[in-house]
């Protein structure tokens, strides 16, 4: 990685975060509803009308706050989803919100308006007060009474209960976000994206783009290059980062090394693909070439350093 990074012609690129720089790279702008997308990678249909993400979290009390633990800091299984969104939509039933999980750890909330309300993802405050984070809007107070509605339902239910038998965090809320309609059309250059991030294999789908799993050699991700220019979106870093688990960052980023980026810079140098562009999401891009790479007068500097 500090050889990719440190023999790269710099340029900037618009978008921070990893949802931004995906939407721009379809053609999308950051305000597109990210909700739509995802409910037609997990369901395999376009939603009509208007859905919100309302994603299963974990919110712990502290001395002075309640902070925030999304999805991707503990396991939720399809039946504790399936039981807890069955008594959502039982209570709820009288405000005309349908609740539904087709994938255990992603909600989707249906409802006969479009609230006027903005909200924020989850990660964007995991680990966080979520007092700030709350939805704003004319609306808002509606929607923080429904919140606090969930906790009190969903405290004593049995999957809970059992959770806590078991010691592990309970789910004890949902957080809305990402609410919208389907945008018509996305549109992109690459020929194929290979990424088990949902986002962007929802926007791969959308735009008629091949997707596929991140195979278990570089060797058949290169391949895929003969045919044109692919994406490959790697989200793993990002969970321990927002967490603050160095060791486990760590440990991730050593398997990347070993498993992705030395197979990459062989396959550069062997001619077998003309160019790598790293995308660090934040807004810059790195992009390199065999010519680069052989510029042995270049000084190979720590990653940490380049992308600061």
């Amino acid at each position: 990685l500090d050889r990719l990074l440190s023999r790269a012609a710099i340029s900037s690129m618009p978008g921070s975060g990893l949802d931004s720089v995906l939407l721009r790279s379809f053609g999308l702008v950051d305000t597109t509803a990210i909700a739509p997308l995802t409910c037609l990678q997990d369901t395999g249909q376009a939603p009509a009308g208007f859905v919100m993400r309302a994603d299963p979290v974990h919110l712990r009390a502290d001395q002075s706050c309640v902070r925030l633990f999304e999805s991707h800091s503990f396991s939720v299984s399809r039946d504790e989803a399936f039981a807890l969104v069955a008594t959502f939509n039982e209570f709820f039933a009288r405000d005309g919100w349908q609740l539904d999980a087709p994938v255990a750890d992603r909600w989707y909330l249906r409802s006969e308006r479009q609230p006027n309300i903005t909200t924020l993802s989850p990660w964007t405050v995991a680990g966080e007060d979520i007092y700030a984070s709350l939805p704003q809007g004319d609306a808002a107070r509606e929607w923080h009474a429904m919140l606090n509605e969930v906790q009190m339902l969903f405290h004593g239910h049995a999957v809970n209960l059992e959770r806590e038998r078991q010691g592990k965090p309970m789910i004890n809320g949902v957080w809305p976000w990402g609410g919208g309609v389907m945008p018509d059309s996305a549109s992109s250059d690459y020929t194929h994206v290979v990424t088990r991030e949902p986002l962007a294999a929802a926007l791969a789908r959308l735009a008629g783009i091949a997707v596929s799993t991140p195979p278990d050699e570089v060797s058949k991700l290169v391949a895929l290059a003969d045919a044109g220019t692919v994406l490959v979106v790697c989200d793993e870093l990002r969970w321990p980062a927002r967490y603050s688990e160095i060791e486990k960052w760590l440990a991730v980023l050593e398997r990347l090394e070993q498993t992705l980026f030395t197979g990459l810079v062989g396959a550069l140098a062997g001619r077998q693909i003309d160019s790598i562009r790293l995308m660090p999401c934040n807004g810059q891009c790195f992009t390199t070439t065999r010519r680069r790479q052989r510029a042995f007068w270049r000084p190979l500097r720590p990653f940490e350093q380049v992308l600061n």
